[in-house]
């Protein structure tokens, strides 16, 4: 009986002892029941607690007993709420911190991703009694402090505004919320000093924010390749002219950007919170926890004079993060006076190659203008994108057939020459001179499309436009999400074995073969957890290639996929060092 057998036994041995004693313990009288003390005796010890707790009759004259007066609780402050609703947002107010408790999205673009049943996105709705409210004021640096949450009284409300006071010794503070807009707001506050003395301090507007770890990060492995991309919550500001993002970080909880800030608040990919200020105000980023991001947007007030008034307002932007919202919104901000363009469509984060991504986005646009479907019109797109690159792909495709002519005779110069590398190298470019051969023209077409393919990603990536878009109702609900039935990876893979296969031979056989097999298994795997809508453009690009590759190969002459490559010529040629070469016919 081997090891594992023995353990298995002895776990098997264990547990039938354990339920045998259970079962045989209470028959044969080893556990005692509890004991529990008759009615009749337990009532006169109740009796007795009573009489103990009642006060005794009161032997001191009326006056005296009515020197005696009770201790009054403190009055709990009782939270009023206060609903505001847009086409696009539905927004409560809490007198408690006089901010938002809750700023849920409606509509598809406002649900999270999983279907009809995923719920709607609260950018408010997730934060604890003991956090800031969204857009929460609060006064520190020298003013009276208000902290968060602190008690506020309703002053007023109708279906379009609602108005707070709050009160912090001497700083009597008027906050005003109105809807400008579905997705905008503008909030006016007015800081009045009601002492005798001059206040200076600091009124900071909070944007808070709770993190759910399970967006935070890339799902799957290889590097998180294997899973969806994340969806992180992260601070966000705009300072000078450098838009700084910030994830919680325990070596560095508290990020500072410097200059003036344009804009700052919370984000995730989809979605953001933010408030432009229309008063000179530097942003702070802070991780209070892995679980919790607050945003500040502090505005010093210099001096406030015994009975004056300080006036500051900010537009608020709640919602998706809509390229053509946001320019629009960026420039009714930007028509009041003294105010510049805040530029929030830069929170679209398009990448590197953001100006080639932003005309892309611009031709999904006017193709989905027309045919009303986003599936579709990414297939128009790969379609133009396919059309644009063709004569890259045409000089790639010479380029190929050409260095696949010369196969054999660089095969002889291998032979020739293959202990000495420096030689064969410099024989094989000869080689390359003599007929006219670019050994790099097969690639450098291809370099020249990567910054396309590259920003067309992060378009289909980030790009709000397909967020809950389907594409055939029933297969694919979102074209920002995976395929959840992984049709479109398989098709993928086997469209991209087909390109492959039908490319002219510029290497050896065996690394031939592996760029044969491994590439399609490495990127269908790849796409299983990547959005539908990248995936379907691979596979359209991949089938538009597929013809391409067969119209240039019947317009080129070139023999038909799997035959054997054939030579050059019926001539042998034989480079020799020196200033030329020559030729001799057979």
């Amino acid at each position: 009986m081997d090891g594992n057998q023995r353990l298995i036994l002895a776990v098997g041995i264990s547990i039938a002892i354990l339920l045998g004693f259970q079962w045989l313990a209470p028959q044969l009288g080893l556990v005692p029941e509890p004991a529990q003390a008759p009615a009749s005796e337990a009532a006169p010890a109740v009796e007795g607690a009573a009489e103990a707790a009642a006060p005794a009759p009161a032997k001191e004259p009326p006056a005296a007993a009515a020197a005696v007066q009770p201790v009054q609780a403190p009055v709990e402050h009782v939270a009023k709420e206060v609903a505001l609703r847009t086409e696009h947002l539905d927004l409560v107010f809490s007198t408690r911190g006089g901010g938002l408790v809750s700023a849920r999205l409606l509509g598809r673009k406002g649900q999270r991703q999983g279907g009809e049943e995923a719920p709607q996105v609260d950018l408010a709705g997730d934060l604890a009694p003991e956090d800031p409210a969204l857009f929460d004021v609060v006064l520190e640096g020298g003013l009276p402090e208000l902290g968060p949450r602190a008690p506020c009284a309703l002053q007023a409300s109708d279906s379009r505004s609602v108005t707070f006071v709050c009160e912090a010794g001497a700083a009597r503070m008027v906050k005003r919320f109105e809807l400008t807009g579905d997705r905008t707001i503008s909030l006016n506050v007015d800081l009045q000093n009601t002492g005798a003395q001059a206040m200076s301090g600091v009124v900071d507007l909070l944007m808070p924010a709770r993190v759910d770890p399970a967006r935070q990060k890339a799902g799957g492995g290889c590097g998180g390749l294997a899973g969806p991309p994340p969806q992180p919550t992260q601070n966000i500001c705009r300072a000078g002219d450098e838009l700084v993002r910030h994830l919680y970080d325990p070596d560095e909880t508290i990020v500072r950007p410097p200059g003036n800030a344009s804009f700052a608040g919370i984000e995730e990919r989809y979605f953001l919170a933010v408030a432009v200020p229309e008063t000179p105000s530097s942003c702070e980023l802070v991780g209070e926890t892995p679980d919790v991001l607050v945003t500040h947007l502090g505005t010093p007030i210099r001096s406030l004079a015994a009975g004056a008034t300080a006036s500051l307002s900010y537009d608020l932007v709640v919602g998706q993060k809509d390229m053509k919202f946001l320019q629009e919104a960026s420039a009714r901000i930007a028509s009041q006076p003294g105010v510049g363009n805040p530029e929030l469509d830069q929170t679209v984060d398009l990448g590197f190659w953001a100006v080639i991504a932003r005309v892309l986005l611009w031709l999904l646009n006017a193709f989905h203008s027309v045919i009303h479907n986003w599936g579709v019109a990414i297939i128009l797109l790969t379609v133009a994108v396919k059309i644009a690159t063709l004569p890259l792909a045409w000089k790639s495709m010479k380029s190929m057939e050409e260095m696949r002519k010369l196969a054999p005779e660089i095969a002889k110069l291998k032979e020739k020459y293959g202990s000495d590398r420096e030689k064969l190298n410099l024989e094989t470019m000869k080689l390359y001179q003599q007929h006219k051969v670019n050994p790099l023209g097969g690639c450098l077409p291809m370099l020249i499309q990567m910054p396309i393919w590259l920003a067309l990603y992060t378009t289909l990536q980030t790009s709000v436009e397909l967020y809950n878009e389907p594409f055939i109702t029933g297969w694919i609900p979102d074209l920002t999400s995976k395929d959840p039935f992984y049709a479109l990876p398989l098709a993928m893979g086997v469209t991209m074995f087909l390109t492959q296969k039908m490319q002219p031979m510029q290497m050896d056989a065996a690394q031939q073969k592996v760029l044969l097999y491994f590439m399609p298994i490495f990127f269908t795997f790849i796409m299983f957890q990547l959005p539908a809508g990248l995936t379907l453009y691979i596979f359209t690009n991949n089938i538009l290639s597929i013809g391409q590759q067969l119209w240039m190969r019947k317009t080129m002459g070139m023999p038909a996929i799997g035959a054997p490559t054939a030579p050059a010529s019926q001539a042998t040629v034989e480079v020799k060092p020196g200033r030329g070469s020559k030729k001799r016919g057979k």
